[in-house]
């Protein structure tokens, strides 16, 4: 039998820990039928007798941390659902609390006993917190990226990807890309058919990039030169845009406006503009009757097929498919 242990902390996003729990009985449902009934088992921990979730209902765990530890449970995966933690003072806060720490002390001993573990959204912070992602790529919630790049410099982020595997961790973007994590989960300990009934009946999508929803005034910590650079991109995408005259524009040299921007995006300025255009040719792909010619004039393409390849290749999906 296989384990699947789920760390529920207080404040634990509600959504984020029913779609754990939903996707992973509803494998469950699907291996009794094929006839295995008991190869998997879905375990909650706990740091007190009764959690309480982030919208004041309350879980009783299977077991306390500490049981997971006297127990020596070695579980195939370790699931840590999302906090809803909201900003860097947020975390910095949470993290001081007894149950955190506990948690971050139990992946620690994870990390040594080899075992898989997945987090999402504002969760990501506690496996980075614990040291187990140094030198490996992860995504987390797209706002709070520029928090997490200034916290864990050694950590390879990519806010723009909805999943991340390196290794034994799989890293999740914002809340609801904890369906798009469970479901690789259940990939890999039921096998892929059962994943794909799971998918089928619960109606999860596959949505490979979180990019087209990030909307960077919303981000935490963001240098003032980068929005500065960010509104005069916006203000210009259906022209040529150089890195001299915007650096120009923003009076501060190529050289400190890469460097800026790098630090609160992780791309580089060239990547950054074309970002912008994209994000803004998704908005108008989905919200207007516009040919995708003339979106593609509009954000600085000279035609709509070099828009679409870009569009495939970033978000994971063809124009058509945003409206």
């Amino acid at each position: 039998m296989k384990t699947i242990l789920i760390l529920a902390l207080d404040g634990v996003m509600d959504s984020s820990l029913a779609i754990t729990l939903d996707t992973l009985k509803a494998g469950q449902a699907f291996l009794a039928r094929a006839g295995q009934r008991d190869a998997i088992r879905i375990v909650t921990a706990g740091y007190r007798k009764t959690v309480k979730t982030g919208a004041g209902l309350r879980l009783d765990p299977e077991l306390s941390f500490k049981q997971v530890l006297e127990k020596g449970i070695k579980p195939e995966w370790i699931i840590v659902p999302g906090l809803g933690l909201v900003s860097d003072a947020d975390i910095t806060a949470r993290f001081a609390q007894r149950d955190a720490l506990a948690a971050i002390e139990l992946l620690r001993m994870a990390e040594k006993n080899l075992i898989k573990t997945a987090a999402s959204c504002s969760a990501v912070f506690m496996l980075a917190h614990a040291g187990v992602l140094a030198g490996r790529e992860a995504t987390t919630t797209w706002w709070l990226a520029p928090a997490f790049r200034s916290r864990h410099p050694d950590i390879r982020l990519d806010e723009t990807r909805m999943l991340v595997r390196d290794g034994k961790y799989l890293t999740a973007g914002s809340a609801y890309s904890q369906l798009d994590l469970v479901l690789a989960i259940v990939a890999d300990v039921m096998g892929t058919t059962i994943a794909h009934l799971c998918s089928r009946f619960l109606l999860i999508d596959q949505r490979p990039s979180q990019a087209r929803y990030m909307i960077h005034t919303h981000l935490q910590q963001v240098d003032p030169t980068v929005l500065a650079a960010e509104r005069w991109i916006d203000g210009h995408l259906s022209e040529a845009i150089s890195i001299a005259e915007l650096s120009s524009t923003l009076a501060v040299s190529a050289k400190t406006l890469a460097r800026r921007i790098e630090a609160a995006t992780g791309v580089s300025p060239v990547k950054f503009i074309q970002r912008r255009r994209l994000m803004r040719a998704a908005h108008l792909i989905a919200t207007t009757t516009l040919s995708i010619d003339a979106v593609a004039a509009q954000v600085g393409y000279q035609d709509g097929t070099a828009l679409r390849k870009l569009v495939k290749r970033e978000f994971g999906i063809t124009p058509g498919a945003l409206r």
